[in-house]
């Protein structure tokens, strides 16, 4: 008799329709991590009609410094809910009251050191983004005012692990769309009607950050009691634990980041219209894209279940419902993108270089997502068939030989125009080439697996 039906949990990807599992999974992932990113795009557009390439770009450099934040609190997050969801599932209500403590107390010193480092290398990094002038004063400014909170979000992010290790993807996916809430609210308040332009934005985003902190504090000490301060032996023990997990998704989640700031880079050597540019793209990119964004994070269970009950079949199959997943909702969102480029150029009063660096997003950039997401897709069955490192490789090798070269040489050929159609050949290659590893991959496990007699299922 199987686990399955003595009792245990119900492996429910392992039957029916590999691609309705695909599709309920990514499309209820993708709200939450939208949300997110929804902030950053109301920020910038209420600082875009403001009509002042510099004070745009200003917040999109200053962006690219705390995307770096963004993706090592991601990476703690993860950590400390695997931690946290493996307790609950053995019944070791103390062990999650303690991970829970100590990845909380954890995130906030890491915080603060952050921030400390923000502060020690601002004019360096704005010097790498080639700003100057009134554009790496209202840079600066705008650091110096929202670094401080970085604490409070890193606290906030791990409050959103802690509330889905615990099952309440509700209140999880609240926070972020209350964050978008008071952002929305507040962002014309401080910028338009106190005048205070780019100070208010960063003003705003600081207080949305604390108030992230503490409405995630309270749910997760006030409505679930999940937290309780560890003893200082208890402490080191905990965090090892979570860095054992944390660290290796930090280092993949890395390349991200240094990925767009190294695009940025090779936009800026255009100057601040360029640059105001780019925010805006990459403000359109997770909110066109959010959906393949969370293809990775839906894929992975429903491959990693199927291979637990070594049906490899299924998995083979759920890894090409991902890609043909991909491959229609890119189609459509590119699609709609080309329509409604005239719209999105006017809504950022976009001009000069800034409208054009908009344009080819539109009609050029878009489209290479058809292979980045076969890269995050491939992502997905790398970390579930126990090879997490070709993940980091490819992820790496993608933002970095994927980006610098082809950036580098497309400016060389077509300046603005030359480093998007860059950025779109480098996606093709590093996007076919994970792919074909995975589908290697499971052809590989498949045949381990029909020569080991103890491969198969137990069956009821």
């Amino acid at each position: 008799m199987s686990k399955q039906a003595s009792g245990g949990m119900k492996a429910v990807f392992t039957e029916g329709s590999t691609m309705r599992h695909v599709i309920v999974m990514t499309s209820t992932s993708a709200i939450g991590l939208m949300a997110i990113f929804f902030v950053d795009a109301i920020t910038l557009f209420y600082i875009s009609q403001l009509n002042d390439a510099a004070q745009t770009a200003a917040v999109g450099r200053a962006s690219y410094v705390l995307g770096f934040v963004i993706g090592l609190s991601v990476g703690f997050m993860i950590g400390a809910s695997a931690m946290v969801s493996r307790s609950i599932g053995a019944g070791d209500d103390e062990a999650a009251r303690s991970y829970s403590g100590t990845s909380l107390l954890s995130a906030f010193a890491f915080g603060i050191g952050v921030a400390i480092t923000g502060f020690l290398l601002t004019d360096w990094l704005m010097w790498l983004l080639k700003a100057e002038g009134q554009a790496l004063e209202y840079a600066r400014t705008y650091l110096y005012i929202v670094l401080p909170s970085m604490p409070f979000l890193g606290v906030g992010m791990v409050t959103m692990g802690l509330l889905r290790s615990k099952g309440d993807a509700k209140r999880s996916m609240y926070l972020p769309l209350i964050g978008g809430a008071l952002t929305a609210a507040l962002d014309p308040i401080f910028i338009f009607v106190l005048g205070w332009d780019v100070v208010g934005a960063a003003v705003v985003s600081a207080i949305m950050r604390v108030t992230f902190a503490a409405l995630g504090l309270y749910f997760v000490i006030g409505i679930h009691n999940m937290v309780a301060l560890p003893t200082a032996e208890r402490f080191i023990k905990d965090l090892k634990n979570i860095l054992k997990i944390a660290l290796p998704t930090v280092a993949t989640n890395l390349a991200a980041p240094v990925g767009a700031f190294l695009i940025a880079q090779g936009v800026a050597d255009f100057g601040d219209a360029a640059i105001a540019g780019q925010s805006v793209v990459d403000r359109l990119v997770p909110l066109a894209f959010g959906v393949i964004f969370a293809l990775s994070g839906a894929v992975g269970p429903i491959i990693g279940q199927n291979f637990g009950a070594v049906k490899m079949d299924r998995v083979r199959q759920a890894l090409m419902d991902g890609v043909i997943f991909n491959a229609v909702y890119v189609m459509i969102a590119w699609g709609l993108l080309f329509i409604a480029q005239d719209y999105v150029v006017r809504t950022y009063n976009a001009s000069g270089d800034m409208e054009l660096v908009i344009r080819l997003f539109c009609t050029i950039m878009a489209g290479s997502f058809l292979f980045n997401g076969m890269l995050f897709v491939s992502n997905a069955a790398f970390n579930n068939l126990g090879k997490p490192l070709y993940a980091t490789l490819f992820n790496w090798s993608r933002q970095t030989l994927g980006v610098v070269p082809f950036v580098y040489f497309g400016a060389q050929w077509a300046g603005l125009t030359g480093i998007y159609w860059g950025i779109a050949a480098g996606a093709v290659v590093f996007g076919v080439l994970p792919v074909i590893a995975a589908f290697a991959l499971i052809k590989k496990l498949t045949l381990e697996k029909q020569q080991t007699p103890d491969a198969a299922p137990a069956t009821t």
